[in-house]
């Protein structure tokens, strides 16, 4: 009777361990881990409504968890469905939902108040055609710029003020006739 008992144990840890090991070969670890969060984060911020938002993305034995900030419940749900890559089993959602507080809308401003000053005080003249805009630390420089020097001047402008955390360059260079 123990020796039955006994085979019986053996016979099911095997199992355990087996189907254990059949979903351990799906999940990713180490470097494979980065690469997944790499991919998450790459689809993330080809998302319009995404990209200017601040999400973390960690991946830990097949679960992604996301953190940070988004503007709506959609948002959110549209994050976790984007981390869903190859390998991951399941998504941590701790994506806060909201502004970040009026701090951020004022940090938001004042960005593009300081862009906007050195913009005025140019070496090519005065830039003040270019519309500046931040979104979350995001800076969008759009309009037309008479050469590629005052291009140049306008991104490292807005690159060099402090709480920018990306440019996005929609501006053209139209000589002025």
């Amino acid at each position: 009777m123990t020796r039955v008992r006994g085979m019986l144990a053996v016979g099911l840890f095997g199992l355990m361990v087996g189907s254990a090991g059949g979903a351990r070969a799906e999940q990713v670890s180490g470097h494979g881990e980065l690469n997944q969060a790499a991919q998450i984060q790459a689809r993330l911020q080809k998302d319009s409504d995404l990209k200017n938002n601040r999400i973390d993305v960690s991946v830990d034995n097949g679960i992604a968890t996301l953190k940070g900030n988004v503007d709506t419940d959609a948002e959110k749900a549209h994050a976790a469905q984007l981390a869903m890559v190859k390998g991951i089993v399941g998504v941590q959602n701790q994506l806060d939902v909201g502004s970040t507080g009026m701090k951020e809308t004022f940090s938001d401003s004042a960005i593009t108040a300081k862009i906007k000053g050195k913009l005025a005080e140019g070496h090519f003249g005065s830039l003040t055609d270019i519309s500046v805009t931040t979104n979350n630390g995001v800076v969008t420089l759009s309009g037309s710029v008479p050469n590629e020097a005052a291009r140049q001047q306008a991104l490292d402008a807005a690159r060099s003020s402090d709480g920018v955390m990306r440019v996005e360059n929609d501006l053209t260079v139209a000589p002025k006739h």
